[in-house]
């Protein structure tokens, strides 16, 4: 199989997904403040937002504009916590809005930087 922008993408967001099965809120390993806390907060923007740019709808092909909406999710999530709406977790951390920023900002700079040097399509 050849190494294109969707594999190595979908490889990412498999290993963020399988990390849901070995972190889970039983963790005692190491590093089990951070790893309990933002580990997931970190990596699912940006997972999120690389698998967005696959999304063949036009306004979320521009970074911004994705930064934008998963920023957006994550921080309604997180301010239903603070009300009791336990959406993707329970517990509110007003330090997760900054998490979801420096996800989403790293994101943006992985696929300008990494990505985008990666053949888009597989060559015959």
């Amino acid at each position: 199989m050849a190494l294109t922008q969707k594999t190595v993408v979908v490889a990412i967001a498999l290993f963020v997904a399988a990390l849901h099965f070995v972190v889970g809120p039983g963790y005692r390993g190491p590093f089990p403040g951070f790893v309990n806390g933002y580990l997931i907060d970190l990596l699912l923007p940006f997972a999120m937002f690389l698998v967005l740019g696959f999304v063949e709808l036009g306004f979320v092909k521009h970074r911004f504009t994705r930064a934008l909406l998963v920023f957006g999710v994550g921080a309604a999530t997180e301010t239903l916590q603070y009300f009791g709406v336990p959406i993707l977790g329970r517990t509110f951390d007003p330090l997760d809005y900054v998490v979801f920023a420096l996800s989403v900002v790293a994101a943006a700079i992985f696929e300008a930087g990494v990505i985008s040097r990666i053949p888009a399509h597989a060559s015959k």
